[in-house]
């Protein structure tokens, strides 16, 4: 989850003013992204101990727990009773995407991320996420490098179905191409 840190850092936010979350909770994911996984599992803990109904210091946990040993059935649970908690938070679908990814399950994963962006569309958690999936998920032409100019133009094309800006923005330009082609023949 260290991309997303990176990703605050470019943009000049600050989780603490992204999540919208208590003050310890926002303490407790800022080990998390940095790397500290056993200090941030031990403040998840402690928050739950006060208040076990948090549902994003619950999600926070399922992460730490997926990260620290692969403990992904685990993970899932406690992910499950996040969004039990609050369906309408995006906290336990992002932590439930992220868990499936790094178990392998993509379309699992990648499904429950759009659930997330669905509720919470510029909660920062889902860049991470989608990263994530990005790096994981095949290549569009599987003979070719990843890194492969080819692979990288298709696969910025196969994920504009993310955002409908962008999507609009590329149909306009493909028809503006296609009418300058025209009249220029004509």
């Amino acid at each position: 989850m260290s991309e997303l840190r990176h990703l605050l850092e470019y943009r000049g936010e600050s989780l603490f003013t992204s999540l919208g979350a208590s003050p310890s909770v926002c303490a407790a994911y800022k080990q998390l992204l940095d790397g500290n996984h056993d200090e941030a599992e031990a403040r998840f803990r402690r928050i739950l101990l006060d208040n076990p109904k948090d549902h994003e210091a619950l999600a926070g946990l399922a992460v730490c727990v997926a990260e620290d040993g692969g403990r992904f059935l685990t993970a899932e649970k406690l992910a499950r009773q996040a969004v039990k908690l609050d369906r309408g938070s995006a906290a336990g679908f992002i932590a439930l995407g992220y868990i499936n990814l790094r178990g392998g399950r993509l379309q699992d994963g990648y499904r429950y991320l759009m659930k997330a962006k669905h509720l919470a569309p510029r909660d920062p958690r889902l860049q991470a996420g989608f990263a994530i999936y990005d790096q994981e998920r095949p290549p569009v032409i599987a003979g070719l490098s990843r890194r492969h100019p080819v692979n990288q133009a298709l696969g910025e094309v196969r994920n504009l179905k993310r955002n409908r800006a962008q999507m609009a923005l590329a149909i306009g330009g493909v028809l503006g191409s296609l009418y300058l082609a025209g009249s220029l023949i004509v």
